[in-house]
This record gives C-alpha cells, structure tokens and sequence, in this order.
C-alpha cells in the first residue's frame, strides 16, 4: 500500500524537526549511530524502553491459568506481540512439529491481538493443517499490565520472539522483569539488549537448528540456564527501571534548558555592549 508515513513526513516537514531539534532521542544504538552519521554535531541520546517493575511483582499466575486452564501442567513457550507478518508467529507453528516431539508437555501460546487478517486467517489454517489445534493457543488481544498477561509472563518457561524487525523489544524487558528465558532473532531492537549466551539466547529463521538448540537449554532448568535468567533479570532492574529512565529524561531536559539560557543571557549580552557603544 502507499507509504502513508513518508507522504506525512513530506507534507509536516518532519525532516526540520531533526534539523532543528536540540537534542535527537533514540531507543536503541544501532539507530543512534545511523542519526550521528546523518547529522554530525548533533546530539543523539540512546533512551531505551524502560518497565514499570513494580506491575510484575505480584504473582499473577492463577489468574491466567483460571483464564486459560488449558495450560495447566504445560510447558508454556510464549509469544507476545501483536498477529502479523512482521511478529513472524507462522515461523513458530512450522517448528511445532520438531518442538512437541522432543517436549511432549510443550503448548505454544500466541498472545496478541490480530492486526493482519489474511495472516491471522493462514496461521489458523496452518495449525490445523498440522494437527496441533489442541497445542497451540491464540490468546487474542490483552491490554497492557492486565493481570492475564502478566500471569502469562510469569508462567511461561520461554519468551520467542520470532520478529523479522524490531527496533527495540520491549517484551524482552517485560519476560526479564517476569523471571522468564528470552529466545529472540537478531533483530537491532534484540540485538542491543539480548547478549546471546549470557542474558538470553539469539537465533537466525534461516538455521533452525540455532534455535532448537537453545530452547532444549532454556527448557533444561539446568544451572548454566538459571545464571542466563538471572543476569536478564539484574539488568532490567538496574538498566531498565522505568522510574530511573524517567530521571535521566528529566536531567536531560534540565541540561537543554540550561543551555538555552545560556544562549539567550549571552546573546542578551551582546546587544547590550553593542547598545551602549
């Protein structure tokens, strides 16, 4: 379809905004690195997404058991994003087959609401085709911070994350703050916040086998695991705190304004000496 943003962006003039901005905001590095090769001299500041923490602390497991007893006694593998062609989920069901076969208790969840129709419908009648009707789980949509979701994140062994683009992953960040194992491609979004082998695991859609090697360790429990799931969980809490984000913003809006008056008291100045001469 039409190219709706950059028709906008042409007729708002959204390039100024970059031109003339103090300061250019980005989630993650890749991006940052892009904006500072496009605009020397600018300043570009990396602010990632951050997580409210205390929303994930109550156990909010029962809850989305009670609404999807189905999970009862299941190893959940979870995918969390919205259905559509970009999240990538049909990429999961084809490994289904492979999953089940060597995890007997596995049961697939796609949690999300529908944004791609056409895409939603094959993915529907891709499960069925497979036979997994009864192993896979299409949640629909929840907002965000109800209780389902959160007791989904909780209760999962694994976070997928399948994507063939994303720019940050916040949901990486809500699986850490949720004690959960992160599996995730190589998106720019992934790749800044995932490290693979030591807070989570990365894998590539054309070498399946680089992710069915990861999911059997993430699902192991084993110790090497657990240090894997820890360090995702440390990081969040201490990079990723949505109060402290709030407070580098808020130092970094303080520094501009600062700046700004700086500019105006010495341009104050100059006019000032070139009046009384």
């Amino acid at each position: 379809g039409w190219e709706w943003g950059k028709i906008f962006g042409l007729i708002l003039q959204s390039r100024r905004l970059l031109l003339d901005a103090d300061a250019i905001v980005t989630c993650n590095e890749n991006e940052a690195r892009l904006l500072r090769e496009q605009h020397p001299g600018k300043r570009v500041v990396v602010q990632p997404h951050g997580v409210p923490l205390e929303v994930y602390r109550d156990d909010r497991r029962e809850q989305a058991l009670q609404a999807f007893p189905q999970l009862r006694g299941k190893q959940i593998l979870l995918s969390l994003g919205r259905i559509d062609s970009v999240k990538n989920q049909g990429w999961i069901i084809e490994q289904a087959p492979q999953i089940f076969e060597k995890f007997p208790r596995a049961m697939i969840v796609l949690a999300g609401a529908c944004t791609d129709e056409a895409y939603g419908e094959n993915l529907r009648h891709r499960i069925k085709a497979l036979g997994i009707e009864n192993r896979v789980l299409l949640t629909g949509g929840l907002p965000p911070n109800d209780p389902r979701l959160i007791g989904l994140l909780q209760t999962a062994d694994v976070l997928i994350l399948p994507s063939k683009s994303e720019t940050f992953g916040l949901v990486v960040l809500e699986a850490w703050a949720t004690g959960t194992m992160v599996l995730s491609t190589r998106t720019s979004g992934a790749c800044t916040l995932v490290r693979h082998g030591e807070n989570g695991w990365l894998f590539d859609l054309d070498k399946p086998e680089t992710f069915h090697q990861p999911l059997a360790q993430a699902l192991s429990k084993s110790a090497a695991a657990q240090r894997i799931l820890r360090r995702g969980g440390d990081e969040v809490h201490t990079q990723y705190n949505i109060t402290a984000l709030a407070g580098r913003m808020k130092a970094l809006y303080e520094e501009l304004i600062e700046e700004k008056n700086a500019i105006r008291n010495s341009a104050r100045r100059r006019h000032e000496c070139a009046d009384a001469r």
